[in-house]
C-alpha cells in the first residue's frame, strides 16, 4: 500500500466502523496524576502514540506490585524515543501495553487520535496488526519455514493475502532492503544471529506500520553485530517515515534515538531529570 493510502485510512477504519474517536478519547486515569500527565488536546493524529498517565499493578496473593504509577509519554510521527531503566522496572511491561497486548488498569493508550486502550480485543487486534510493528531480543523466526516464508507472515497476520504472489514479492523486497535477499530460502537455522534479527526487522515491516516497538532488540548480539542490526533498524525506519519506541540497555544504542526516557517508580523520565 502506498504511504498516500495508508494515511487516508483512519483509525476508525482498522479499529471498526462504529468506534468514535470523540467518545472514546476521555482519559480513564483515576489515580494520583504524575508529575507531568499528557494533555487531552495532544490525542490528534500528529502523533503516532500517546500514553496518558498508565497505571499497572501485579498482585500475587496478598502481595501488590506498582509497575506503572502514571506514566505519560508522547512520540511524533517518525521520532525515535528511547525507554532506559534497571531490570524489573517495567519497560516491557509499558511496551506490551503501548503495543495493545496488554491493558493498563487505567490511564489511556492513545494510536494517531484514538484511544485504543478501552477497545473490544478484536479491535485493538485489528489496529496492532496494521499499526504497530513489533521487534523482539528473541527472534522468534518458525523453525519450519524458510526466511522468505517467515517475513512473509508479518502482512498476513496484519493484512491478510496469506503467502500469495503479492506478499511474496514484498516480502522479498524487504529482504533486499536488509541485505538478505540472497537467504531468503534458507531456515533460520542456517542464518546468524545477526541474519535473524534482520529478518525479524523485515517481517515486522512487512504491514507497513507507523510504529514500530523494539524491546531489546540487540540483546542477544555481540557488539559488533548489534552495531550492524541498529544501523539497519534505523536505516529502515528511517526510511519508512514510522515512529520508533525502543526498550534498551545499551547506552550506545540509546544515544541514538531523538529523546531518551527512564523508568523508575513508575514514571517515564526525560534524560534532563524531568517526568514526562
Amino acid at each position: 500500500m502506498a504511504k498516500a493510502d495508508r494515511d487516508s485510512r483512519t483509525i476508525a477504519d482498522d479499529a471498526g466502523a462504529d468506534a468514535d474517536p470523540a467518545r472514546t478519547a476521555t482519559s480513564t486515569a483515576d489515580a494520583a496524576a504524575p508529575e507531568r500527565s499528557v494533555d487531552q488536546s495532544e490525542y490528534h493524529s500528529e502523533h503516532a502514540l500517546v500514553l496518558d498517565n498508565l497505571v499497572k499493578t501485579y498482585h500475587d496473593g496478598e502481595n501488590r506490585l506498582v509497575v506503572l504509577d502514571g506514566a505519560s509519554l508522547t512520540v511524533r510521527r517518525g521520532e525515535v524515543v528511547a525507554i532506559t531503566g534497571r531490570s524489573g522496572s517495567g519497560k516491557s511491561t509499558t511496551l506490551n501495553i503501548a503495543g495493545l497486548l496488554d491493558r493498563p488498569d487505567s490511564g489511556a493508550v492513545v494510536i494517531r487520535g484514538m484511544v485504543a486502550s478501552n477497545l473490544s480485543d478484536r479491535r485493538r487486534t485489528a489496529i496492532r496488526g496494521r499499526r504497530i510493528g513489533f521487534v523482539f531480543q528473541n527472534y522468534h523466526m518458525l523453525a519450519d519455514f524458510n526466511v522468505v516464508e517467515n517475513v512473509m507472515l508479518g502482512a498476513a497476520v496484519g493484512r491478510g493475502g496469506g503467502f500469495g504472489r503479492a506478499n511474496r514479492l514484498r516480502a522479498l523486497e524487504w529482504l533486499d532492503r536488509v541485505g538478505l535477499a540472497e537467504r531468503s530460502r534458507h531456515r533460520p537455522a542456517q542464518l546468524s544471529g545477526g541474519e535473524q534479527q534482520r529478518a525479524a526487522i523485515a517481517r515486522a515491516l512487512m504491514p507497513e506500520p507507523e510504529l514500530l516497538l523494539c524491546d531489546e532488540p540487540t540483546g542477544n548480539l555481540d557488539t559488533h553485530t548489534g552495531d550492524e542490526v541498529t544501523d539497519w533498524l534505523w536505516r529502515v525506519a528511517a526510511d519508512a517515515g514510522m515512529a520508533m519506541v525502543v526498550v534498551t540497555h545499551e547506552p550506545s544504542l540509546a544515544k541514538r534515538a531523538d529523546r531518551i526516557f527512564s523508568l523508575r517508580d513508575g514514571k517515564l523520565w526525560l534524560d534532563n531529570g524531568e517526568a514526562s
